[in-house]
C-alpha cells in the first residue's frame, strides 16, 4: 500500500486547495467524508466515485494517487486499469497511457471502449496508423459505434487523409443524423477537397443544431469567400462576431471580403478592429496599405506597408505594395528599391518585374529595363501587354528586329488588340518599309476605329508619323 501515505486526506494544504479549484462546498462535503471513509474501509465503490471527482475537477495527480490504491487492493479490474490508463494519458504521459490500456485489454479484450480510448491515446502522441487500427478494431465489433467512427475520422484529418476522414463522418451521420460534431468535421473535409457547396451545406446543418458555434460561422464564411459570394461571407463573419466580438481572424477576413466588394472603408473599418484585438499584426497592416492603395491615397498606403515591414521583412507584398505606392507618387528611385527588395524574396513573381520594368523605363535604364521585361515574359509567356512593353523597350535600344520578334509575340497572343499593330506600322516606318506600315496602320484602324483618319500618305506622311510618334499606347 505504497501510496496511502502520499495522499494526506486531511492535511491544512489539500483543503486550501481544493477551495483554490472551486469544488462547491457540496462536492467538496461528500468527497471529504469518502475520503475519511478510505482510509478505514477500502471500499472500490467509494475510491472510484473519489477517482472520477478528481478525474473530473482536472486534479490528474490526485486521481492517480487514488487509482494506484485501487488497483493494489483490486489488481485485476479491469475499469481501474482503463481508469489508470485514461489519468496518464490527461497527463501528457502517452507511453505509460499506452502501457495500462493493454493490460486493461488483457483483461477484458471485448470492450470497445477501451480500444477507442487507446486509439485517443495514439493519435495524441501522433502515432495515426495504429491509433486507426484501434479505430477499425472497435467499428468491427461494433459496427455501429458512432465513438470509434468519429474518432477515426478525426485522425484522418490530421493524417490529412480528407477523403477517408469525411467517408467516417459520413459513417456516423447514418447512424445519427443529428451528430453536429460530424456535420461540422464533414464541413472541414470537404474544404480542403475543394467541394465547396458541399462544405457549406455541412455547416449549415450543424448550425442548425449549434446555432451559436462561432468558429462555425468562422468557417462558413472562409468557405463562401472562396466560392466568391463575399456578401454571403460577411453575414457569415458578422454572425461570428456577433457571437464572440474578439476574434481577430474574423474581423481581418470580413475586412477581405468587404475589399472584395470594394467597400474599402468598411474594409479598413474593419483591419482596423482586427488590429486592435491583434496588435502589430503584420496581415492587418498589409492590407490596410492595400485598402488605401487602392483609394489612391499613397502616402497613408505607405506608412501601413512600412509598418508591416517592420514587424515582417520577410513579406515580398508589402514591399511590393509599397513599391507600387512610390510608382504612383513617381518616386521611382524608391520604389525601384522596394522592388528589388521583393524579388530578394521572391524572385518568381512576374508582377514585380513587370513594375520594375516599368520604374527602370521612367528612369532611361533601357538595358535593365529589357532585362526586367525579358523576365515577365519568362515567367508569364502569355502576357500579351509585357511583350509589347518589352517590343518598345528594344525599339528605343534600336535592336529592331527584337522589337519585330516581341510585337508579334504580343499579336499571337491577342490578335484583335490594336497596340501591338501602330507599334509595327512605326517600327516598318522607321526600316523604310512603307507598304507593311500602311499595313500595319490600317490594321490598327480595323481595331481602334475612333482613331481612324483620312489621310494621302504621299501628301501627308509627317501628319501620320507624327500622329504615330505622339499617341499614347492604350492597354486592355
Amino acid at each position: 500500500m505504497k501510496d496511502y501515505d502520499g495522499l494526506d486526506f486531511f492535511g491544512e494544504e489539500e483543503s486550501d486547495d481544493k477551495e483554490r479549484k472551486g469544488y462547491n462546498d457540496e462536492e467538496l462535503a461528500k468527497i471529504l467524508k469518502l475520503e475519511e471513509e478510505a482510509q478505514t474501509n477500502f471500499d472500490a465503490e467509494n475510491l472510484e466515485e473519489i477517482i472520477n471527482f478528481y478525474f473530473e475537477s482536472g486534479d490528474f495527480e490526485k486521481a492517480l494517487s487514488y487509482v494506484n490504491v485501487l488497483l493494489d487492493i483490486y489488481p485485476y479490474s479491469t475499469d481501474a486499469w482503463h481508469k489508470k490508463a485514461l489519468i496518464l494519458d490527461s497527463l501528457g504521459k502517452f507511453d505509460e497511457a499506452l502501457e495500462y490500456f493493454d493490460k486493461a485489454i488483457l483483461l477484458d479484450p471485448t470492450d470497445t471502449e477501451i480500444f477507442i480510448n487507446k486509439g485517443i491515446t495514439l493519435d495524441n502522441s501522433e502515432k495515426f496508423e495504429q491509433a486507426i487500427e484501434c479505430f477499425q478494431g472497435a467499428a468491427e465489433k461494433e459496427p455501429e459505434n458512432i465513438d470509434a467512427l468519429f474518432n477515426m475520422g478525426l485522425t484522418y484529418e490530421k493524417m490529412e487523409k480528407f477523403v477517408e476522414a469525411a467517408q467516417s463522418f459520413e459513417s456516423v451521420l447514418k447512424i445519427d443524423k443529428e451528430h453536429k460534431d460530424a456535420y461540422y468535421e464533414l464541413g472541414y473535409c470537404f474544404d480542403f477537397l475543394d467541394l465547396l457547396k458541399e462544405s457549406v451545406h455541412a455547416y449549415d446543418n450543424h448550425l442548425k443544431y449549434s446555432p451559436f458555434n462561432y468558429t462555425a460561422w468562422y468557417n462558413r464564411g472562409i468557405v463562401l469567400n472562396r466560392m466568391a459570394r463575399y456578401y454571403a461571407a460577411i453575414e457569415s463573419y458578422e454572425m461570428c462576431i456577433a457571437i464572440r466580438t474578439n476574434f481577430a481572424s474574423a474581423w481581418y477576413n470580413c475586412g477581405n471580403a468587404y475589399a472584395s466588394v470594394g467597400r474599402l472603408y468598411k474594409a479598413i473599418e474593419f483591419y482596423e478592429t482586427s488590429l486592435e484585438l491583434r496588435k502589430n499584426d503584420p496581415y492587418s497592416l498589409h492590407n490596410l496599405g492595400n485598402a488605401y492603395e487602392e483609394l489612391g491615397q499613397y502616402t497613408k498606403a505607405i506608412e501601413f506597408f512600412s509598418e508591416a515591414i517592420k514587424i515582417d521583412p520577410q513579406n515580398y507584398e508589402s514591399y511590393y505594395g509599397r513599391g507600387n505606392c512610390y510608382f504612383n507618387l513617381k518616386s521611382f528611385e524608391f520604389a525601384l528599391e522596394d522592388l528589388n527588395s521583393a524579388l530578394i524574396l521572391c524572385k518568381d513573381y512576374s508582377e514585380i518585374w513587370y513594375l520594375k520594368a516599368d520604374s527602370e523605363q521612367v528612369l532611361e535604364r533601357g538595358e535593365d529595363a529589357i532585362r526586367s521585361y525579358e523576365m515577365v515574359v519568362k515567367l508569364d509567356p502569355l502576357n500579351n501587354e509585357a511583350w509589347h512593353d518589352l517590343g518598345c523597350s528594344l525599339v528605343e535600344a534600336g535592336r529592331l528586329d527584337n522589337a519585330l520578334d516581341a510585337f508579334r509575340r504580343s499579336l499571337e497572343i491577342n490578335p484583335e488588340w490594336g497596340e501591338p499593330y501602330f507599334e509595327l506600322a512605326k517600327l516598318y516606318f522607321l526600316k523604310e518599309e512603307a507598304n507593311l506600315g500602311l499595313l500595319m496602320l490600317d490594321e490598327a484602324f480595323r481595331r481602334n476605329p475612333h482613331e481612324r483618319f483620312d489621310f494621302d500618305f504621299n501628301n501627308d506622311w509627317k501628319i501620320v508619323l507624327n500622329f504615330l510618334a505622339k499617341r499614347q499606347p492604350v492597354y486592355s
